[in-house]
């Protein structure tokens, strides 16, 4: 049953419709838009004509998708922007070296985002396949990275709210997350073992604006060669020269 907030804003109503789409759900229903969102069928159909009118949405028969005006817009933002064109050859330097998939990650409101992706040579870019372009932020070494040298507000929310399992690999448990995040600012880089995807590890690097992590580099692969040694060292070297490039085009 729909629960409509009191005193919700349009804003707010149109920032719920936009959170209910992700990868795997870009097209929906205004019953499904109307459970994820909890507002009422009739606000949702409401509200979503008036998004449709400005190309926020795209309307097909009974159902929705995101307009390509959110792209457009996307494109426009200076720090995503500049910090995308910049990181193009690392990534590439990455996989070329690692010879393993590369992704530059984003913090999003409630996702790390992927924005970015260079598939490995071996593999066939298998591994990506695999996941969202969207994922929670404690299961990827992605997210952890971001939550340990990111926004302090943004570490001790994702720690108060409940931590959903992906595989058995998983870390549900606050205490232990905050462990986690504790180890990787030591060291200078976030590792995950099957945490997201089984079979799959990752490592992740931050990329810095201002001494918080607004992006991370991160190398993705099987498990079973998932040498962390040989490629956290390689991976942190690439996000401080990324970083000081960043830095210099901001200053």
């Amino acid at each position: 049953m729909s629960v409509e907030p009191e005193g919700d804003s349009l804003l707010r109503k149109v920032r719920r419709i936009l959170g209910a789409f992700d990868a795997g759900s870009p097209v929906l229903g205004l019953s499904e838009l109307a459970r994820r969102t909890e507002l009422a069928k009739t606000t949702v159909h409401r509200v979503a004509t008036e998004m449709v009118d400005v190309g926020l949405l795209n309307r097909h028969g009974r159902r929705y998708e995101l307009g390509s005006l959110l792209f457009e817009l996307g494109q426009r933002v200076p720090r995503t922007r500049a910090l995308r064109l910049i990181a193009a050859r690392y990534l590439e330097d990455l996989a070329l070296t690692t010879r393993e998939t590369v992704v530059l990650a984003f913090p999003g409101d409630q996702d790390v985002l992927f924005v970015e992706k260079y598939f490995s040579q071996r593999g066939g870019g298998i591994t990506f396949t695999q996941v969202e372009d969207r994922v929670p932020f404690h299961c990827g070494a992605s997210g952890k990275a971001l939550l340990a040298f990111g926004d302090p507000a943004l570490r001790e929310r994702v720690l108060a709210a409940p931590l959903r399992r992906r595989t058995q690999w998983t870390i549900t448990d606050p205490a232990r997350l905050a462990a986690d995040l504790e180890q990787a600012r030591r060291q200078g880089y976030a590792v995950e073992r099957q945490e997201l995807v089984v079979g799959y590890g990752a490592v992740a690097a931050p990329v810095f604006a201002a001494g918080v992590a607004v992006a991370t580099l991160t190398v993705t692969g099987p498990i079973d060669r998932l040498d962390i040694s040989r490629l956290a060292p390689v991976v942190t070297a690439a996000g401080r020269a990324l970083t000081r490039d960043f830095e210099s085009v901001n200053d």
